[in-house]
């Protein structure tokens, strides 16, 4: 979808479709909203990935350590080149947010921010 000015708009069914992906741990459906080169930085944790190869290494990794972790998006704001999304982690109504750049209707670039006290 592409606005007046023909920038690709991304919307709420996409941050939906997006965390559900996430809570699935389906890492191949995960890879389809990313850009070949992204670059994902999970700064809570301190991790990240630069890549397609480390980025599933990456999601990999998530899904293990955090098994039957769901996702539900709260909020978002998308100007169809940057976006920021509210979610919370559930079990546990853990928040988070996400910054981050879009190229069409990929993400190229993303940060992570989430409380991680609640996980002790």
């Amino acid at each position: 979808m592409t606005d007046e000015r023909g920038i690709m708009t991304v919307d709420r069914e996409f941050f939906r479709r997006y965390l559900a992906a996430w809570g699935a741990g389906d890492v191949d459906a995960l890879m389809t909203f990313f850009t070949d080169d992204i670059v994902f930085r999970d700064m809570t944790m301190g991790h990240g990935a630069s890549g397609g190869a480390k980025m599933r290494r990456f999601a990999e990794y998530s899904f293990d350590s955090f098994p039957g972790a769901g996702f539900e998006l709260v909020s978002h704001v998308c100007d169809g080149r940057s976006f920021a999304m509210e979610w919370l982690m559930r079990p546990g109504d853990i928040p988070g947010v996400s910054f981050g750049s879009l190229v069409g209707d990929r993400i190229c670039e993303q940060r992570d921010y989430w409380d991680g006290r609640r996980l002790s």
